[in-house]
């Protein structure tokens, strides 16, 4: 049956093929890397240099420019491009990052399960899911594709580069349409552990406050009670850690960018160790944590669905972080 548990001999070739791709890190070794700049159409028959500063809000003309002095504008054949170039729609460009060392993360992947459909994987923190910003290569993406090559495993959903815990990964495309679907429509029962400060309502409480669609300061989303997307997410207190922390179990109902988040740090209780939520309602600025750093205090745990190949109900489970066992 699909949902039988991997032979533990699996697990540990995968295992294997995971530390041979993160040793060393993958991003630690310096590389060009080229960001794809894609015309849209509001900014046919501009130049490129208008079209960058109206497709790009945050960097300036100036610096636009410098980055075209430095030869770093060009197109796929990788040739320097004049800021003056006349663009039309869809027409593809490149800005090119020369000798570029990410950060480092933390690329200890754990497979937990995985069948001819499906991969259950414990991701680590801090680590990216996906290529962006600082990140190309040292991505959860990247080192699964080395791990299972010459398959390309498609993850179905995302966690934040600072949450830990369970990503269900499929290995076709077909059988990540069906998760993707059962994500879409509210059919995956996720929960989740999450470490807060403050004096609680309740032993049981919820939020159902609203979360902008759109992304704000630092890709935050914050609660938006005229425009926002609906969004429910129940809470429950396990129990109060050593330290006077409150353990919750999050059980997010809708599937909004950062919910879990969002909704804690509107009640007043911003996850332990989240460096964008803050308390008082502030916006922090560091995005990704530097390995050791004190963790974001949110982690995937549990996660129950239809397998995308047998269409039987199966529960996965990840590891309890250490955070989460204080005073055990």
């Amino acid at each position: 049956m699909s949902s039988t548990p991997s032979p533990k001999s699996v697990l540990s070739a995968r295992h294997a093929a995971i530390q041979h791709a993160i040793t060393p890190l993958p991003g630690s070794t310096p590389r060009d890397h080229f960001k794809p700049l894609n015309i849209r159409g509001d900014c046919d028959g501009l130049t490129l240099l208008a079209a960058l500063v109206r497709m790009v809000g945050n960097v300036s003309a100036a610096e636009w420019s410098a980055e075209f002095a430095r030869g770093r504008i060009v197109n796929l054949e990788q040739q320097p491009m004049s800021p003056a170039q006349i663009v039309r729609a869809g027409q593809r460009f490149q800005h090119l990052f020369p000798n570029v060392i990410e950060p480092d993360v933390n690329g200890a992947v754990e497979i937990l399960h995985e069948d001819e459909a499906l991969i259950v994987v414990n991701k680590p923190a801090p680590l990216p899911m996906h290529a962006g910003g600082r990140f190309y290569r040292n991505t959860l993406q990247h080192i699964l594709n080395a791990a299972y090559h010459p398959q390309t495993p498609l993850p179905a959903h995302r966690l934040d580069a600072n949450t830990t815990g369970l990503v269900l990964v499929a290995r076709t495309r077909e059988f990540a349409a069906k998760l993707q679907a059962q994500f879409a429509h509210g059919r995956v029962e996720k929960t989740y552990l999450a470490r807060v400060n403050g004096e609680l309502p309740a032993n049981e409480f919820y939020c159902d406050a609203p979360i902008s669609a759109e992304a704000g300061e630092q890709c935050s989303r914050t609660v938006d009670l005229e425009n926002g997307l609906e969004a429910r997410t129940e809470f429950r207190l396990l129990r109060q850690l050593v330290d006077g922390t409150n353990l919750l179990e999050a059980r997010p109902l809708t599937g909004r960018t950062n919910q879990i988040r969002v909704h804690l740090w509107h009640l007043g209780f911003p996850v332990c160790g989240d460096t964008i939520y803050l308390p008082d309602q502030k916006l922090g600025r560091t995005q990704t944590l530097a390995v050791g750093e004190p963790p974001l205090c949110l982690h995937a745990a549990r996660a129950k669905f239809l397998h995308p190949l047998s269409d039987e109900m199966v529960e996965f489970t990840a590891p309890s972080p250490a955070w989460s066992k204080l005073g055990d």
